[in-house]
């Protein structure tokens, strides 16, 4: 559970996703490699590395804001379900894994977190217990049946936070 808190922690201080699940949404044989999303990628607040690794993608988020605060890191899966891509994203220092879409577009890059309040009320969850007298949202579903959930809603502009929109550089 001191993990979990972690992540939450993590999360919540990057405007990442507030809903953590245990299991991915991408399976080895449907994970996408797509060039475009490499590089560096600049928003108001925030640089985004990202690299290429053997199996996976290296996603490092630095905030511009807190000069020399550790850069968090990713270990990160696109793939795409129901007509949308979405990147699976997993702390490199603790366990969890967030999900958001993903859309590369004229040189800009808009991610946006599934965690709104809307979605935790439509999906199974469990309210676990993260730090005493702290809960939060984490989702048990192995990969298959979270996949269909995630089908369900792919498309609802409801199921997703606020864009951050990132620029190549």
């Amino acid at each position: 559970m001191r993990i979990l808190f972690v992540v939450a922690v993590l999360a919540i201080s990057t405007g990442c996703g507030d809903l953590l699940s245990l299991h991915p949404i991408y399976t080895a044989q449907d994970q996408k490699f797509d060039p475009v999303v490499e590089g560096r990628w600049e928003s108001d607040d925030d640089v985004l590395i990202v690299k290429r690794a053997s199996n996976a993608y290296e996603f490092t988020i630095q905030g511009k804001r807190f000069g020399k605060v550790a850069a968090r890191e990713y270990e990160a899966h696109l793939v795409d379900i129901g007509g949308v891509r979405f990147v699976d994203m997993i702390p490199t220092q603790s366990l969890g894994h967030m999900f958001a879409k993903l859309r590369v577009s004229g040189g800009k890059m808009t991610i946006n977190f599934l965690d709104s309040k809307w979605l935790i009320e439509k999906i199974p969850h469990e309210m676990s217990e993260v730090a005493k007298n702290e809960t939060m949202p984490v989702v048990t579903m192995k990969t298959e049946a979270l996949r269909m959930v995630v089908t369900q809603y792919a498309a609802e502009a409801k199921a997703y936070d606020k864009d951050m929109v990132f620029t190549k550089k």
